[in-house]
């Protein structure tokens, strides 16, 4: 499975992604429970641990700027705010791209963190999350503002 959804610290979300994506359907699996938090009118956040990731396809770049255009059209947002794990300059590369596209519905907060080195457990990730600001970020971490694309008729 592509994405793991973790509710055990709810409203913090967990979300660990795989190596790849193996279908479609996995990604649609992944989208699909993104929509089922909205669905339940709950504000949630985001722990997104993309470590593991290795080869993705720009395709799903892409498919997520396009999820995330959508998302914007809802009247309410639930997210509140998401820390995105990363530590491959590829998949980087890919957030960056998704994110000039169409910015978060959410403030994000990126964060490249060194898999040898830095293992956060869940206890300082969700205390992160909760006291992170845009004036406070941590090391190597860099704040992408919500609803400020650089490409606004997207």
């Amino acid at each position: 499975m592509f994405a793991q959804y973790n509710y055990d610290n709810f409203p913090v979300v967990f979300v660990t992604f795989s190596e790849s994506i193996n279908s479609e359907t996995e990604f649609d699996q992944f989208l699909n429970e993104w929509l089922i938090l909205y669905h339940n009118r709950q504000d949630f956040s985001y722990i997104f641990d993309t470590r593991n990731m290795k080869n993705i396809s720009p395709k799903y770049a892409i498919k997520m700027t396009l999820f995330i255009k959508n998302l914007r059209k809802e009247p309410y947002h639930y997210l509140q705010k998401s820390l995105i794990l990363v530590n491959d300059k590829n998949i980087k590369r890919l957030l960056d791209f998704v994110f000039t596209l169409q910015s978060p519905v959410a403030p994000v907060y990126l964060w490249h963190i060194n898999s040898e080195i830095d293992e956060p457990d869940k206890e300082y990730l969700i205390n992160t999350l909760n006291t992170i600001n845009r004036l406070e970020l941590k090391d190597d971490m860099i704040y992408i503002k919500a609803n400020s694309s650089l490409i606004p008729f997207l």
